[in-house]
């Protein structure tokens, strides 16, 4: 009887095993359709001022408000998933934003678009994929955690890849309306079905029976918030909450500048805009390694040095896109979209490690819905300068630069907050 027991209890290890990685594939999949909606923006922002005439500094208030209430409804959508679970926010998400994507594809004024832009898209995206994705993964996994992440934020990666030159390419066929149509349909046949059935046993807010506990180990005198049961006041009073903080809004900022403008600089140069799409989706193609390896490493090393690492590889990756001009080899290009790839999967992927190193428990998802409110507070002041300071000097030069100056604050940030001192059990 006895190895029949064996055999059993195998088979049952192994069954819950392939749940777990079959969840973060479904993550994956809400990722990759979160970052394609996002990451168009782009290219819409090009094409509305083409078709409108708006300054460029009004558009990108456009994406850039977008960018401030998506941080905004992480809060909400932080309580909404600690108090009833991911699921029905997620699938709450999955109807809300096919149907903002075709009011944006119906507008005709600059407040049409505040209210489906940035209002609607904003918060269906905001329930949808990344912090209820975190707490999925967060309390699914503990030992192999940072791989988890990694491989489910390399969905953004793909979802760069794919959405951003389709979108593109729809635009120049049929224009942007269609675009934003035709991701409306694209989004309902993800969302709705990760939702429904892979996801159908994530109907609980509670940590699962998988384990997710973590150790501490802090340094002395640490006011690390590293309590199972952190609350959202007792982080708020810690030294660590606030350089995590401010690591997100130094990286992501720049991260966020780029990849809004990246297309209107590259255009303004005289490259061809169906070729900086591609360019646009060979970052994403690029950021899938970077994501999983970055994630594996974590699991390894100290958080600092791969924020350091990505830092680098973001300002090197800026220097490139600012010498980039209409007679430049395609490979200038080619190297600006992998060391930008490499650099933003930094930011894409370990932000919820991160977070997760100080602050754990059933309140979790309100802290980490916090803490994105600062990581998109800084991606919406970026953009919105950005297109300011273009109006103004005619160039991306000085915000570029500014972006190259951020991220190594950002750098610095996590070295201070010293995220090594608390290691996964």
């Amino acid at each position: 009887m006895e190895p029949a027991v064996n055999n059993l209890s195998h088979k049952s290890l192994s069954k819950r095993t392939a749940h777990r990685w079959g969840v973060v594939a479904a993550c994956s999949a809400l990722m990759a359709m979160s970052s394609g909606a996002w990451y168009t923006g782009s290219v819409f922002f090009v094409a509305i001022i083409k078709e409108f005439g708006w300054s460029y500094a009004s558009t990108a208030s456009i994406f850039s408000l977008f960018t401030v209430l998506y941080g905004a409804w992480g809060i909400l959508i932080g309580h909404l998933v600690d108090r009833f679970g991911p699921r029905p926010v997620i699938l709450g998400g999955g109807l809300l934003l096919p149907l903002a994507l075709l009011g944006s594809g119906s507008a005709h004024a600059l407040w049409h678009l505040y209210v489906t832009h940035s209002l609607l898209t904003a918060l269906g995206l905001a329930a949808s994929s990344y912090v209820p994705v975190s707490l999925i993964l967060t309390r699914r996994f503990q030992k192999e955690r940072g791989l988890a992440f990694g491989i489910a934020s390399a969905g953004v990666g793909i979802g760069i890849l794919v959405l951003v030159p389709l979108t593109q390419a729809l635009i120049s066929l049929w224009g942007w309306r269609v675009a934003y149509r035709g991701l409306a349909i694209i989004a309902s046949f993800v969302i709705l079905p990760v939702g429904f059935f892979a996801l159908r046993d994530e109907s609980s807010g509670l940590p699962s029976d998988e384990g997710h506990r973590m150790t501490t180990t802090p340094a002395p005198a640490s006011g690390a918030c590293t309590s199972h049961e952190s609350t959202l006041l007792s982080a708020f009073l810690s030294r660590e909450f606030w350089l995590v903080a401010a690591t997100y809004v130094f990286l992501n900022g720049p991260i966020a500048l780029v990849q809004t403008h990246q297309v209107a600089h590259l255009a303004q140069v005289g490259q061809s805009e169906m070729l900086v799409a591609g360019i646009v989706g060979l970052v994403g193609l690029f950021s899938i390694p970077g994501k999983i390896g970055w994630g594996f490493l974590s699991d390894r090393l100290w958080l600092e040095w791969i924020y350091l690492a990505g830092s680098i590889c973001v300002a090197a990756a800026i220097l490139i896109l600012l010498q980039i001009g209409s007679a430049s080899s395609i490979w200038s290009l080619y190297g600006y979209a992998i060391l930008f790839g490499l650099g933003y999967a930094v930011a894409a992927s370990m932000n919820p490690i991160l977070s997760g190193r100080f602050f754990v428990g059933r309140n979790f998802g309100v802290i980490l819905g916090t803490l994105n409110t600062f990581y998109q507070g800084g991606a919406a002041v970026a953009i919105w300068v950005a297109g300011y300071a273009h109006d103004l000097t005619g160039s991306y030069r000085i915000p570029f630069l500014g972006a190259i100056v951020s991220v190594c604050l950002a750098a610095s940030c996590a070295w201070l907050a010293a995220p090594r001192r608390i290691t996964p059990q």
